[in-house]
């Protein structure tokens, strides 16, 4: 079935306003359809949760996905039993992650619980959780509000809450990908070494909306592959409307919840988000490569991962 499966992930990723061969999976393009892409069809696709498919969709992604790659926090993905219809979970060995940190406390390394048995399995490796934007925010805050804060945090939570979320209202999603290029690096190592495994593929990565945590890995593999930035803001923007398509306002942004979003900052996918991520990755870290080498996936990786998904 790879071969259709082929064709059938490179249809999808056509212009967002055909019809897409999913019922209710948003947000499905194969990264193969990226313009200047020279990833081979049917080797990897980025997707809104999956958890939303109907059954005809169920049928698509058992026909022609090995690996699935969840992005999503543990608050999010602990809650699918409840929150979706869809029985697709079942059908993948989840593969839990034990993360060990360094002394400051930072996410150093994600070690498998298990080794992988089922024909189908899908990792679950958290990129951000709340944990990680408290820690973020509060370094970044000035001294003034951090005194503040943490008054707050003695007397109310709410307060305290509030502090942290005005901030990253103020900030917006160039925020969230700061966040998790800074602290997520032990993760997105694991996620790359999923998709540099051959015998993993066809492999499907996505978050809530497949927007902005599936946007900022897609961006990582299409850079060390020598894609333009053009194109890949050109692919992040596709996902502008995914949030009014999805209709749902329980939907998390970024493990955060939406209700306490401004929707106009969070809800989007404009260029200039992409276009800040992609500076900052030059001026903090010097490009792609080099923060791919500072988190752990060095040149014979990213090796390895050329030859997965192009040869």
């Amino acid at each position: 079935s790879s071969t259709t499966g082929a064709g059938l992930w490179l249809a999808m990723g056509q212009e967002a306003e055909e019809a897409s061969v999913f019922e209710c999976v948003k947000n499905v393009r194969d990264l193969a359809s990226v313009g200047n892409s020279p990833i081979k069809p049917g080797r990897v696709l980025r997707a809104a949760c999956i958890g939303t498919a109907s059954p005809n969709d169920e049928g698509i992604i058992l026909d022609t996905v090995k690996t699935l790659v969840d992005l999503r926090s543990e608050q999010e993905y602990s809650g699918d039993m409840i929150k979706y219809n869809s029985s697709i979970f079942d059908e993948y060995d989840s593969l839990f992650y034990t993360v060990k940190k360094s002394k400051s406390g930072r996410p150093k390394a994600l070690i498998p619980n298990n080794e992988a048995t089922a024909p189908r399995t899908r990792h679950l490796l958290s990129v951000i959780d709340e944990s990680i934007y408290k820690r973020g925010v509060f370094k970044k805050l000035s001294l003034k509000k951090k005194a503040k804060a943490a008054l707050y945090l003695g007397v109310s939570m709410v307060r305290a809450r509030k502090v942290f979320l005005d901030y990253i209202n103020a900030a917006g999603l160039p925020l969230l990908n700061e966040l998790i290029l800074d602290y997520g690096g032990a993760s997105i190592k694991a996620v790359l070494d999923v998709l540099a495994d051959s015998s993993n593929h066809p492999v499907a990565f996505y978050c809530t909306a497949g927007k902005d945590r599936t946007g900022l890995v897609a961006m990582l593999v299409l850079s060390t592959l020598g894609v333009d930035d053009e194109s890949i803001v050109n692919d992040y923007v596709i996902s502008d409307s995914v949030y009014a398509d999805l209709n749902d306002k329980d939907a998390m942004v970024g493990a955060l919840q939406q209700q306490q979003l401004d929707p106009e900052r969070f809800l989007r996918a404009p260029r200039s988000v992409m276009e800040s991520t992609m500076r900052l990755l030059r001026e903090e870290y010097g490009g792609p490569e080099a923060y791919l080498d500072k988190i752990g996936f060095g040149p014979d990786d990213r090796q390895r991962l050329r030859s997965a998904l192009c040869d």
